[in-house]
């Protein structure tokens, strides 16, 4: 991609990310021994409570971008760095709640345990960093 254009690259590869996300565990519990007895194990994947803001804000970013493309030299309103800049942040709202929710109930969400956790953290970092990285390009390159 030439010139500022390249931003929608790294928003499409957070999109990406964030959408895989939702399918791994955020969360697990259970699987140990006690007194002999083996606990089942329980998992929570990320197409749950904020997870599913995180969903649909990857999935509007996806949407925003494809319209962009289909649009052509002739762009889109909402197809500039601001919009993405936004949903990022609606959605990073919404990781940290999600943390600050296993946190409170006595899990430490380490990426080893939570991938699909970490997947959405880099995946939002990626959206953010693409939208922040427009925001320096001539408006005329986004196109």
């Amino acid at each position: 991609m030439e010139g500022g254009g390249h931003f929608r690259l790294l928003v499409l590869l957070g999109a990406l990310a964030m959408i895989g996300s939702g399918f791994l565990p955020w969360w697990w519990t259970g699987g140990q021994e006690i007194s002999g007895v083996l606990l089942p194990g329980l998992q929570g994947i990320g197409l749950q409570g904020p997870g599913l803001v995180i969903y649909g804000a990857a999935i509007a970013a996806l949407l925003l971008l494809d319209i962009g493309y289909m649009r052509g030299r002739w762009g889109f309103v909402l197809d500039v760095p601001l919009t993405y800049m936004v949903i990022g942040l609606v959605a990073t709202a919404a990781l940290l709640y999600r943390g600050w929710e296993l946190w409170s109930v006595g899990y430490l969400p380490l990426p080893q345990s939570s991938p699909g956790l970490a997947l959405a953290t880099v995946g939002l970092a990626l959206m953010l960093y693409g939208a922040g990285t427009g925001f320096g390009a001539d408006r005329r390159q986004w196109m």
